[in-house]
């Protein structure tokens, strides 16, 4: 009976350790570092570029320190607050915070190196850009310390991004299927007082979360035309060239094939009747270079609004 009981302890102790070996999960060693506050100093591409494909410039963005291996505070910028985060780790060094999905690829003291992943069905999209972005961090006392030009200049464009939008500039410019998105966006003003123009800028609720990048990459504009001569409503994309001419792409509403002519031939006339006569355009530039960018215009024409025609 006595051997009968320790057998039976020895197994009950098999079984606790082994369970608690499994059911522990192994992922980046944040805790490591708990309490040092990093600051982002430079996001880029693996090609070294701060642009994707579309213009888009990434930018250092985020602050934060870990409370523990599974638990981030992360700065925001709107509050001026932290706020925590639990860490979710998969294996391999993979960890998810932030509703982002990350690689770490270096920890210590002074300094952190995440890789950004785009995820899709627990799936890592290897060849989409979303997962060849690089984050680098330096602790607060390490910038203290060596707070000097270069590390200051690490968020900036280099010159390889400069020669990089030089070269999409020039393409756009001859080839508008080439334009690209703007840093600085196109600024539309109106010459007339019987044309308002507003900018539309995304506004994220606790409901509706606004990517911020899509200010940035679809600029969007308002333009409502007083004593025009009907009233009319119509949505589409257009192209400004580095030069500040409108020139029509797409609608954004459908319509019958039969109608495209002249449904395309209205709206050309709105641009070349109201646009091009009363407004004053600025091309969208990046680096100070212009460049063809695309933009969304919401464009109504209200007939019997008070006041002369134009």
């Amino acid at each position: 009976m006595k051997q009968f009981r320790l057998l039976t302890a020895l197994i009950i102790l098999v079984l606790f350790f082994s369970c608690n070996h499994v059911e522990k999960k192994h992922g980046p060693p944040f805790g490591s570092v708990k309490g040092t506050r990093f600051t982002e100093v430079r996001r880029t591409f693996n090609t070294g570029l701060v642009f994707d494909k579309q213009g888009y410039q990434l930018e250092p963005l985020w602050k934060l320190y870990f409370v523990s291996d599974d638990s981030v505070m992360v700065f925001s910028p709107t509050t001026k607050k932290y706020y925590g985060y639990h860490i979710y780790l998969d294996p391999d060094s993979i960890f998810n915070m932030v509703d982002s999905w990350l690689l770490l690829k270096k920890i210590n003291k002074d300094s952190l190196v995440f890789r950004a992943l785009r995820v899709e069905d627990r799936h890592i999209q290897d060849k989409d850009e979303g997962s060849n972005v690089f984050l680098t961090f330096y602790s607060d006392p390490y910038l203290k310390r060596c707070n000097n030009k270069k590390i200051q200049a690490m968020g900036l464009p280099s010159l390889k991004d400069t020669l990089f939008i030089k070269a999409k500039a020039k393409l756009a410019n001859s080839n508008v299927d080439s334009a690209f998105s703007a840093k600085t966006p196109v600024i539309l003003k109106s010459t007339s007082p019987l044309v308002k123009v507003e900018k539309v800028v995304s506004v994220s609720t606790p409901i509706n979360k606004i990517d911020p990048s899509m200010d940035y990459l679809h600029p969007e504009y308002n333009i409502t035309i007083h004593k025009s001569y009907e009233d009319f409503s119509y949505i589409f994309k257009a192209l400004v060239d580095d030069k500040g001419q409108i020139y029509f792409e797409e609608s954004m509403i459908p319509y019958s094939p039969e109608f495209r002519k002249t449904y395309e031939q209205v709206i050309k006339g709105i641009i070349d009747g109201y646009l091009k006569r009363y407004l004053a355009v600025t091309p969208g530039t990046t680096l100070g270079i212009a460049h063809t960018s695309a933009i969304l215009l919401n464009v109504v024409g209200k007939k019997n609004s008070p006041g002369c025609s134009l």
